[in-house]
């Protein structure tokens, strides 16, 4: 056995290994090093020296990542999912406690859970006010007070 169809026959296994990889994390991160690998034992397989094999790897895989990912990402259009707690958002509850200066959080009761909560702006917010959930920091509610 030549040492170009070696080199080609280890192409191939890289190329093996770098699908494997990609189907295990599905990020489209690995698959443009097995095209890089396909093209460097075609290379191989015509006589081409280590030297160049390795060059013409790192080219086509570099090419085919900074060219043809972007494209994917953006027909695949991963989306991410909002968590139940995201729903929170928005809404509007009646404070337990006083928000603001003196306090460094107040409390709500959602769905017979109390939740600590800061005012946006730093604001007093009294006891039985209602409130706007504006945002979610940690396990805090961030909230601005209902103008009436």
């Amino acid at each position: 056995m030549s040492p170009e169809v070696l080199d080609g026959t280890i192409w191939i296994g890289v190329m093996a290994i770098a699908i494997l990889i990609e189907i295990i994390t599905i990020g489209m991160t690995s698959i443009w090093f097995a095209g890089g690998a396909l093209i460097a034992s075609i290379a191989a397989f015509c006589g081409a020296d280590v030297t160049v094999q390795i060059i013409i790897f790192m080219v086509v895989s570099v090419a085919l990542l900074l060219a043809i990912r972007p494209l994917v990402k953006k027909k695949l259009k991963i989306k991410t999912t909002a968590t139940n707690v995201d729903e929170l958002i928005g809404e509007k509850y009646k404070t337990l406690t006083d928000i603001g200066p003196g306090r460094e959080t107040g409390e709500i009761r959602i769905h017979d859970v109390e939740w600590r909560a800061v005012s946006e702006d730093g604001s007093e917010i009294p006891a039985g006010s209602t409130v706007t959930i504006q945002k979610i920091d940690g396990t805090k509610l961030v909230v601005t007070a209902d103008q009436r």
